[in-house]
């Protein structure tokens, strides 16, 4: 049986799958009310709140948990919402992973808002 043509660059298939076992953002709680609440945080804060840390201007492209909905974290908190880029948010991603295999989810809030607190390697 003939394989599927895979373009340059393309991923293994069994990474893309799971991409599929993840709900929906709908599922997960992001509906119309998270997505009204998360226009309103990027026009009062339009700048990525890591780059503003470091005295860089860029302009978030979402808005982010501190503390994960997954985690416990408030989904509605404005204290625990922050702007970022989209490379900013992959690190934020990578922290997080780091958070839970240290089991230190708690400290992400912290390690957010102060970045002398944050694991060297997040700095």
């Amino acid at each position: 049986m003939p394989q599927p043509l895979r373009g340059r660059g393309s991923r293994p298939a069994r990474i893309l799958s799971k991409r599929y076992e993840r709900t929906s953002a709908t599922e997960r709680g992001y509906d119309h009310r998270w997505r009204k609440v998360s226009a309103e945080h990027r026009r009062r804060h339009p700048f990525c709140a890591w780059c503003d840390q470091n005295g860089q201007l860029t302009f978030a492209k979402l808005v982010d948990h501190k503390h994960p909905i997954v985690d416990g974290g408030a989904m509605f908190d404005s204290d625990n919402r922050w702007g970022l880029c989209l490379m900013h948010h992959g690190v934020k991603a990578e922290m997080e992973r780091f958070a839970r295999q240290i089991g230190e989810v708690e400290k992400l809030p912290l390690w957010c808002d102060d970045p002398a607190a944050r694991p060297a390697r997040f700095r």
